[in-house]
């Protein structure tokens, strides 16, 4: 419970991002593809500290590296609330925070490996990686309140203090567990020998590279939704927050679930799971631009983000499962550094076709982007078939 809730509040820090978007994008009067570099450079950060934090959680006690992680993630949102008007010190502090945030990953899925055996881990590490979107959704509905009252920068800092504070008394009551915590140290001395490893895991490979696109169309979404409904749909700023929130809530339950599906109905297939995941979105995506009812639309983002978080659990799992316990640390930490490549093309690549055209063609590229996964996941499953057939 308390890796839970320290994955939470980091996301409910780190997250708010998304929700607030918006607001820097009017305060810094920045463009599209502008905003879009926001989230980026939360990734940019995730992309330089997940690999080297993977590797050093196969070594250090990994409630130590969690009070760090926690700290750097509140510092960073603590000074991006203290500048005014300068957009690339803005992104400056994104990235310092990204390199708490994306080390969170490994760090907390080696803590539930050291406590959970490996045939039981997928649950755990789903209801982990479902704290991550019910922080974000907190943040949306929560954080949003507050900054419409006093403004966001006085709404991150106080954001930012309570992250700062509880990480030292979670740090504080998981020290007695300090051995637990030390246990499945990896053999391997060097990062060299670690990556050889993991590249060498052809499932690792795949699972990195279909979390890179959805990951990226993951981020695209979030910080657009609320740009999309107030100035296409034309919804007040709060209830676009609440819809996007509403996809968070579902997202959260949607990394649950699908672990929970790919189980008991798909035989442990999640690459089936994943392929369900990349063929809905499409549809998803063009239910969004056609449907006006305003109840219908709540629906219809319900399912994206039931479907595009929901992944996350299934990706981790993957990822944990491919690998030796361990070098899970490792897994994880090379799984999402890599697939962080695609929020540094997507949110940007989104946000410069929707400066030259409108959200039509930027949800078509999204459209053919998710698709493009679908026909991966299919070849993947058919290397698989025809692997178990020739064995």
């Amino acid at each position: 419970m308390l890796i839970v809730i320290s994955q939470l509040l980091t996301a409910f820090v780190g997250r708010s991002l998304n929700p607030f978007a918006a607001y820097i994008g009017e305060s810094f009067a920045l463009t599209n593809f502008q905003i879009g570099f926001l989230p980026t450079a939360l990734f940019v950060g995730q992309f330089l500290a997940t690999l080297p934090m993977g590797f050093i959680t196969d070594y250090v006690a990994t409630h130590r590296l969690m009070l760090l992680l926690m700290s750097i993630v509140g510092g960073g949102f603590l000074l991006l609330a203290t500048i005014d008007g300068s957009y690339f010190l803005a992104l400056l502090f994104i990235m310092l925070a990204g390199l708490g945030y994306g080390g969170m990953h490994p760090v907390t899925n080696k803590m539930l490996v050291q406590l959970y055996p490996i045939e039981k881990i997928a649950l755990p590490i789903g209801v982990k990686q479902m704290s991550i979107t019910l922080g974000s959704a907190l943040s949306s509905i929560v954080l949003i309140a507050i900054a419409e009252q006093i403004g966001w920068q006085p709404t991150i800092t106080m954001a930012s203090l309570l992250l700062l504070g509880m990480a030292v008394i979670i740090y504080l009551l998981l020290k007695s567990h300090e051995e637990t915590f030390r246990s499945h140290r990896a053999t391997e001395t060097s990062l060299v020998a670690h990556l050889k490893k993991l590249m060498s895991s052809t499932p690792l490979f795949f699972t990195t590279l279909i979390a890179l696109i959805l990951m990226g169309i993951q981020i695209t979404f979030n910080t657009y939704i609320l740009l999309y409904l107030i100035e296409v749909k034309v919804w007040a700023v709060y209830l676009a927050a609440l819809a996007l929130a509403c996809s968070e809530i579902f997202g959260a339950i949607g990394r649950v679930l699908w672990g929970v599906i790919s189980d008991k109905f798909l035989r442990s297939n999640r690459w089936l799971a994943l392929l369900m995941i990349a063929l809905w979105l499409p549809f998803a995506l063009y239910g969004l631009h056609i449907v006006q009812d305003r109840l219908l639309l709540f629906f219809v983002i319900a399912t994206i983000g039931f479907s595009l978080s929901g992944f996350n659990g299934v990706w981790m799992s993957l990822a944990v499962e491919s690998v030796p316990k361990t070098l899970s640390g490792s897994a994880s930490g090379y799984s999402v550094t890599f697939a962080s490549v695609g929020v540094f093309i997507i949110p940007p690549l989104f946000g410069l076709i929707l400066d030259k055209a409108d959200y039509v063609q930027a949800g078509t590229f999204l459209a053919f982007v998710s698709s493009l996964c679908a026909l991966i996941i299919v070849a993947m499953l058919f290397s698989q078939k025809k692997k178990l057939g020739s064995s």
